[in-house]
């Protein structure tokens, strides 16, 4: 039987991941990282569940039959969807740059990758990013199932430019050492998981 103070560190590191995933991720992968059973993962999430139900605030957690997601609560969704629309249809804020920045230059690159260059949660901004047609999904190298992310011909013609080797200082920003070792770092962390 697992403990109290066992089961509600589980319960905020499953919170967590959702969090940080920013999308669906299935029972099998949480299950992998907390080196869990399907099983016990699944009765963690329904706790978690029921909790945010309770509290009825601006969250839910989805459960579908293989994955589950943290998801905005209806009642919320129109201001939701509101602010949403401002960020795709106004101006780029810094952290949609900041970000813009880390792909077009290190990219393709991974969501955790840059996450763990900017040091928070980039799931918004990267959907957001990717609405407005300035970055694009790429296929995952062989053996790695995240999703990477590279700048489109669109944001090239915005910029005036037809390679990315074009942008100011590339060849030093791209193969900068200091981001090299959070990437390691990074890398070494999740291989060890």
């Amino acid at each position: 039987m697992v403990s109290e103070k066992k089961a509600e560190n589980m319960l905020a590191v499953i919170e967590a991941i959702l969090f940080m995933y920013g999308k669906e991720v299935s029972f099998v992968r949480i299950a992998e990282l907390l080196e869990s059973t399907e099983e016990v993962i699944r009765e963690h999430v329904v706790k978690l569940q029921e909790s945010y139900a309770e509290r009825d605030g601006g969250l839910r957690i989805m459960i579908g039959d293989h994955h589950v997601q943290m998801v905005t609560h209806p009642a919320v969704a129109t201001i939701i969807e509101q602010m949403t629309k401002k960020e795709i249809e106004g101006p780029l804020t810094s952290v949609a740059m900041e970000v813009l920045a880390i792909i077009a230059y290190r990219g393709p690159i991974g969501k955790v990758d840059v996450e763990a260059i900017r040091g928070v949660n980039c799931s918004f901004t990267l959907r957001n990013l990717v609405r407005r047609g300035l970055i694009e999904h790429v296929r995952a190298d062989e053996g790695r199932r995240a999703q990477r992310y590279q700048v489109t011909m669109d944001f090239l013609r915005i910029l005036g430019i037809t390679t990315v080797e074009e942008l100011p200082e590339f060849i030093e920003l791209s193969t900068d050492k200091r981001i090299d070792a959070i990437l390691y770092n990074e890398q070494h962390n999740t291989q060890e998981v």
